[in-house]
């Protein structure tokens, strides 16, 4: 009898490493080895043209813009901070997978490779390891599934994936019963330690998934798991009158965090002992040297860092990734291109260290006033500042980039500051002048010639600046860096590209020494003192010579620091249910944060003021320490498409 089950979805189209999004296992009629026009399965060619549509379905979102989801950076020209975590289709920067024909697929695939090794037309070895491939693949997809959807049916079969009652035959006809979240954790990490099991350690291509990339998203996943659990009521948790949280599809508890913690360890001593991979850079003679070495790793991929990933190189230059073009500053692009999107926050330019005179860590705050008030932010700054400036101790600096000369080697490598050098041009993030009369011109285009010099608002003619022109605009600013900082990380050293053909850390060795770290902080198992050398490692290859202790706290600021603009920081939160929430986190700041430098002539002289505030000139927010763009507990799991028609216990944001 033919298998039916019920899943009725939106079906999503997803094209991410190896290859376009081709219908190869459209049309299955009878024998599912057999293609319209062609037998796939006969040739060892045609499995691997299926496997690589197997790759394609692989939700890695590389080259996203999750971190503008944080408080850590925002679209130069967006108001919304987009400061909520229920996804829907992927929206508000949360990656999220429900395709079930994709699953359909990869466990057709399944059956493909391995009847294939039974008949011969490829070996044994290579049907186990196709089949690992296509496990690996599914275990990714429901890694995704499970940590923005909690509890999924679990389908290892390859199941009809549409059946319509009106057509008849109903005993033949089955619902898709949802697994417990718990259930859905527990497949996914042993999916992952199976495929990690039967693959070589080295793939056999460096876009392919080999035994360590399996073990990484094994850690990845169980770290995930464990963090979901131990924080589970950190906001209060989510009641148990919602009907998903009571069937615990929606459900975790603190009581099975340290298996995760465990599983997680295990896994990252798997790879850390297999002496496979180092950090790139790992022990710079001096700052400089690091800030090289950390620009050049996402320039030339580092191989002894890299283990998993993706490449966007199709050869296919005439269209692709505009992530590189997009972001540029705004002086580096030529013609009518879009730019300057990328704005990073001072919230986050606050958070790298600065060394001191021994190269040990100290607060990196960036020092504006004399009197320590860091934390107060304009908000009607256009109206207020003009007003008040002249009662704030602001200090004055002789050079514009002055406040981030000693700054952690990761800030200069990975962000574009106020007169840095990119692209042999020096970048210019300015945003206000104060005339000689002490007249104020912020965010507006104005000029003063001060013997003999003409000296700008914007630190040069407007066509020759990139950043805050036309900010008191907001929406249409044009190509402008909005907050005093911009993205370097990822983007061309030499010259803009209309498509980026880079390639996609997706698992680099960093994650896996600050993964175990952070599980053992958290769990008190594992290795203690390695756990500290290894996130003194992180910190020693950026340029520090001291050591710190081994604490949840530390491991999580190194995270963020490690991994900014790759993603990471918006998952951190999500596991951690640590996304801001002004009922549970009164004292915590709920707002983007942006610093403008304002060049001073009061004097006769320039000088450089920074000046702190709330992100855009006329903030909606006016009011507001604490704002309304906050999370509540029911939000950090998505809405389930058609859950009503599938009979499954709606999620809490749908009911």
């Amino acid at each position: 009898m033919k298998k039916l089950i019920y899943i009725l979805s939106a079906f999503v189209c997803l094209s991410l490493t190896f290859t376009s999004c081709e219908s190869l296992f459209d049309n299955l009629e009878g024998d599912l080895t057999k293609m319209t026009g062609e037998d796939m399965a006969s040739s060892e060619a045609g499995i691997q043209r299926l496997l690589a549509q197997v790759y394609s379905y692989i939700p890695m979102n590389a080259f996203g813009y999750e971190d503008q989801y944080t408080m850590n950076a925002a679209d130069s020209h967006g108001g919304d901070y987009g400061f909520n975590s229920n996804p829907y289709y992927g929206m508000y920067g949360i990656q999220t997978f429900w395709n079930w024909s994709a699953i359909r697929t990869i466990n057709s695939f399944i059956v493909i490779a391995t009847e294939a090794g039974e008949k011969g037309t490829i070996t044994q070895k290579e049907a186990k390891i196709y089949a690992a491939e296509a496990r690996f693949v599914r275990a990714y997809c429901y890694f995704v599934m499970a940590r923005n959807l909690g509890g999924v049916p679990i389908i290892t079969e390859p199941l009809d994936s549409y059946y319509n009652p009106a057509d008849g035959n109903q005993e033949l006809f089955a619902f898709a019963q949802r697994a417990t979240e718990k259930e859905t954790w527990d497949f996914v990490i042993s999916e992952f330690q199976a495929a990690a099991d039967d693959l070589d350690a080295t793939p056999a291509t460096e876009f392919r998934a080999g035994k360590y990339a399996a073990l990484g998203m094994k850690a990845r996943a169980a770290l995930y798991a464990a963090s979901v659990s131990k924080y589970w009521n950190a906001q209060g948790g989510i009641e148990s009158t919602y009907k998903a949280v009571a069937a615990k599809k929606t459900y975790m508890e603190s009581s099975y965090a340290n298996a995760y913690y465990q599983e997680c360890i295990k896994a990252c001593e798997d790879i850390i002992n297999s002496g496979k991979f180092r950090l790139h850079g790992e022990n710079p003679a001096n700052v400089d040297e690091a800030i090289k070495n950390l620009g050049e790793m996402f320039v030339t991929k580092a191989n002894e860092e890299y283990i998993f990933g993706q490449s966007l190189n199709d050869g296919n230059y005439t269209s692709g990734d505009d992530f590189d073009v997009y972001n540029s500053p705004a002086q580096t692009v030529t013609g009518n291109q879009s730019c300057g999107k990328y704005s990073v926050t001072v919230n986050f330019a606050d958070k790298f260290d600065n060394y001191d005179a021994n190269f040990g860590a100290v607060d990196g705050t960036i020092k504006t006033r004399s009197d320590g008030k860091e934390d107060v932010f304009f908000n009607a700054t256009l109206t207020r500042f003009p007003l008040e400036y002249a009662s704030i101790p602001y200090i004055e600096y002789d050079a514009i980039d002055e406040p981030f000369r000693n700054k952690d080697a990761r800030f200069r490598a990975w962000i574009i500051y106020p007169d840095a050098v990119f692209r042999n041009t020096t970048i210019k993030i300015q945003g206000g002048l104060i005339k000689t009369d002490g007249s104020v011109s912020l965010w507006n285009d104005a000029s003063e010639t001060v013997g003999g010099v003409t000296y700008y608002a914007f630190g040069d003619q407007s066509s020759n600046v990139s950043g805050f022109f036309n900010y008191d605009n907001k929406m249409t600013g044009g190509n402008y860096v909005t907050t005093g900082f911009s993205i370097r990380k990822f983007l061309d050293p030499n010259s803009f590209q209309l498509y980026n053909k880079s390639f996609w850390y997706d698992i680099r060795y960093a994650e896996i020494l600050l993964s175990y770290a952070e599980a053992v902080a958290e769990s008190g198992q594992g290795d203690k003192t390695k756990a500290k050398q290894y996130l003194n490692d992180i910190r020693h290859r950026a340029g520090y010579k001291d050591n710190i202790d081994l604490t949840v706290d530390n491991v999580l600021h190194q995270r963020e620091l490690e991994f900014a603009f790759e993603g990471d920081q918006l998952y951190t939160l999500h596991r951690r249910r640590a996304f801001y929430n002004k009922l549970t986190d009164p004292e915590v700041e709920g707002q983007k944060h942006a610093l403008t430098p304002v060049l001073d002539l009061r004097s006769g002289s320039p000088k450089y003021i920074f000046v702190r505030s709330i992100h855009y000139a006329e903030d909606p927010l006016t009011g507001g320490k604490y704002s309304d763009y906050h999370t509540a507990p029911k939000s950090y799991y998505g809405r389930i498409s058609d859950f009503g028609v599938n009979k499954y216990e709606p999620n809490p944001a749908d009911e």
